[in-house]
């Protein structure tokens, strides 16, 4: 029967939580003849209790949903690889095709030659893990090493859990936001500060080298020298001991290693610092003690401000995690929440189908071992539901060399590597020396240019939810979101497949459907709330929400203890030296700066920060044409006005953005929001509307600063592999008709 026609003057409301960010905020749909035509808060919601950002207000979202840009029914290329010519077919075809492939290729050279790449969390997060573990390859990898994996791996290793992302926002009364605009990314989250500092009095620390929309806001603002967050993190550690500030008493009973702390952090002088940092020391010292003496006091998960800053990224993730324990602000009301061991049950990951000898296989397990699962293992007590990550520099060298085996098949979701990942030059080259690339999103982009199958994913409004947000400031949240829009009805002609879909149909295809839940999403969320006594359907019409009771204090109670190698918070880390790592955090300058390449100091003056958000886009996503993009149709970087009295540029000029690995172009913003010293570039800029066949790829080359930055795996995090993309060298020059 035509669900159109069934479907005429029905109107529903419905639950859903927005996937536009990770945040999740609860919506209601109002759906007639099945097609949504409102989206507005759900006063109901635990999480965001009716609020929403600009990405929903103005129905901006309609022109993202009903898109003439999305990709609508699977197609295979049909030429040369990157010519733009596609063959529409369906979805049975693709599966049959793709898992015939996959096998010849897992025959051929083993099952290690297939990899998979994610980005920010979209999608039903564990299923390629369920599917490349039942498949045989270790290789999985993403974004995630720059961001909030790296602190998923080295919080557990310091205090045997992740508390960064369970920061207990409304309840705190001094808010630290180290690397992060939570004003321009993840809106509820600046929804919280806000409200907690009009009506509780909540004081607000910035750390960040743009003068940003939250420092505004700020009782102290830090505009540190980009990429010296260790040496300022020692710092304010050095502050807090010498003036005995911190928690005494959680030190001495759960805690070890202050001695060797102490001794570290004397190196690291208010005074010292600000040399490196370019913050007076003065200012260091009053930031340190706001922090120390303002009980409670969180200080959440800011990327830019550690897992982005390369060579350094581990040790200063570690010494934020140091400082939440020496303040006693782990684990307590209004500080940050320690999470319990996952729960989600081990079918999810199905890490123990992998065996030990295709894990040893793992790219970067040797080279860069924090991510990988011979650093997984190592946490693995802590962090049971650990996303163990290939180094993905590494895994591009392979596709591209061979070396140290042929990977020649990547399938890709909820991620753009050719936009998101450093040194686009190794990138294409790699993607372009696949045998088989299967991608699986919304809209084509430059990845999906380059694909052997390209396939439409389904959006947050047509697939059913258990939705988990991340960044709450509750213990557990899970929220049920419906399916509201069907394919093929209310005039929406998009063929799509949600993620479980897709990993179902190729994991049927290739001997593991008895592993999976059934054809259909339904049949997972079942089980994911089988221990609650109901299924899926039950769990949106009685349950709606489930929320977890916080629990402060765990390690008062008899019986418990960190989940540590000693039991204990470990300031300074056993498991690092039993790894031969430091065991102390400590700073150095990044591997790309004028410190350790003063061969390239005098062509490059001027110090570069990248990934600055900005509303309304997230990540790479929503350059389509649209009520997006109109708010921001042009890249632009942020410029000090003196500096660009000093190179002739003008607000709003086009000008080259050049590194020792090339140059592309943004438009001018003066602003004084940047030291003159530093300029401030937009990353993953595409654009969809140019032409998608090579050397195009939707104008890639032209603005997106991920192809003039480097992703050498000597200036990586040594441990953890995160590469570097803030504190870099560059300069700038107006675009004139010569050059």
């Amino acid at each position: 029967m035509d669900s159109t026609s069934q479907d005429q003057g029905k109107v529903e409301i419905k639950r859903v939580c927005c996937f536009l960010c990770h945040v999740r905020c609860g919506l209601l749909a109002t759906v007639e003849n099945g097609r949504v035509v409102k989206l507005e808060g759900d006063p109901n919601n635990p999480h965001n209790k009716g609020y929403v950002c600009d990405r929903i207000k103005q129905d901006r979202w309609k022109d993202w949903q009903y898109s003439p840009y999305r990709i609508k029914r699977p197609r295979k290329r049909v030429g040369e690889r990157g010519s733009g010519q596609w063959q529409e077919i369906s979805w049975d075809q693709a599966f049959d095709e793709m898992a015939d492939r996959l096998a010849k290729l897992r025959d051929k050279y083993g099952a290690e030659t297939l990899a998979f790449t994610e980005g920010t969390y979209r999608t039903y997060n564990s299923l390629h893990y369920k599917f490349t573990n039942l498949f045989g390859s270790p290789n999985t990898g993403g974004a995630g090493t720059i961001c909030y994996s790296s602190d998923m791996w080295l919080e557990p290793v310091t205090y045997g859990g992740f508390a960064s992302d369970k920061s207990d926002w409304p309840n705190s009364n001094c808010i630290v936001l180290w690397g992060r605009n939570v004003a321009a990314s993840e809106c509820l989250l600046w929804d919280w500060v806000q409200t907690n500092r009009h009506e509780r009095g909540a004081k607000l620390i910035t750390v960040d080298p743009r003068f940003s929309e939250a420092a505004r806001c700020a009782d102290i603002h830090l505009q540190l020298k980009p990429a010296t967050d260790t040496a300022l993190a020692l710092a304010w550690i050095n502050v807090i001991i010498n003036e005995k500030l911190y928690d005494e008493d959680f030190v001495k009973n759960y805690c070890i290693g202050f001695d060797e702390l102490k001794t570290r952090a004397s190196e690291w002088t208010p005074e010292r610092a600000a040399e490196v940092t370019w913050v007076p020391a003065e200012k260091i010292i009053a930031a340190a003690r706001m922090y120390a003496t303002t009980k409670p006091a969180c200080l959440p998960w800011g990327q830019k401000g550690s897992d982005a800053l390369g060579f350094n990224s581990g040790d200063a993730i570690r010494a934020k995690a140091i400082l939440r324990s020496i303040t006693g602000n782990i684990d307590i009301e209004g500080g940050d929440k320690l999470s319990p061991p996952s729960k989600f049950p081990p079918a999810f990951f199905e890490h123990a189908a992998l065996p030990q000898e295709q894990r040893d296989k793992m790219i970067g397990n040797e080279r860069f071992p924090g991510l990988t699962f011979k650093g997984w293992d190592e946490i693995s007590v802590a962090f049971p539901g650990f996303y163990p990550y290939s180094n993905a520099p590494l895994l591009f060298r392979a596709m591209a060399t061979g070396d140290p085996y042929p990977v020649k098949a990547l399938i890709v979701v909820a991620n753009n590597p050719m936009v998101c990942f450093s040194n686009t030059k190794i990138v294409h080259e790699a993607l372009k020396n696949l045998d088989t690339l299967i991608v699986h999103d919304y809209f084509p982009n430059p990845t999906t240019a380059l694909a052997d199958y390209v396939l439409p994913a389904a959006t947050w409004l047509e697939r059913p939810d258990v939705a988990y947000p991340t960044m709450d400031h509750e213990a557990v949240t899970f929220m049920a979101s419906a399916r509201v829009q069907q394919r093929f009805e209310g005039g929406h002609d998009v063929d799509y497949r949600d993620d479980y879909e897709f990993w179902y149909g190729l994991a049927s295809r290739l001997g593991q459907g008895d592993s999976w839940w059934g054809p259909k999403a339904e049949g997972m969320l079942d089980f994911m709330v089988s221990p609650m006594g109901v299924n899926f359907e039950k769990f949106y019409s009685d349950i709606k929400y489930a929320v977890a009771p916080s629990i402060f204090q765990k390690y008062k109670k008899e019986g418990w203890h960190f989940l540590t190698p000693s039991g204990k918070v470990e300031l300074s880390s056993t498991l690092l030296k039993k790894m031969g790592y430091d065991p102390l955090p400590q700073y150095y300058p990044p591997k790309i700066s004028a410190e350790s390449r003063p061969d390239l100091a005098e062509k490059f003056p001027l110090i570069m920060i990248t990934g600055a958000r900005f509303m309304p886009f997230y990540h790479s996503e929503h350059r389509q044409p649209g009520a997006f993009r109109n708010l921001h149709p042009d890249p632009i970087f942020d410029i000090h006005p003196e500096t660009a009295m000093d190179l002739n540029i003008a607000d709003g000029d086009w000008c080259w953005i050049e590194t020792h690995m090339g140059r592309i172009k943004q438009r001018a913003k003066t602003t004084t929001i940047v030291d003159p010293r530093v300029v401030s570039v937009q990353h993953d800029w595409w654009f969809p509307e140019r032409e998608e066949a090579e050397p195009s790829l939707y104008g890639l080359w032209q603005s997106s600063i991920n192809t003039i930055l480097d992703d050498d795996p000597e200036t990586l995090d040594q441990l953890m592999g995160c590469w570097q993309q803030t504190g870099l060298m560059c300069r700038i020059y107006k675009v004139e008709d010569d050059n």
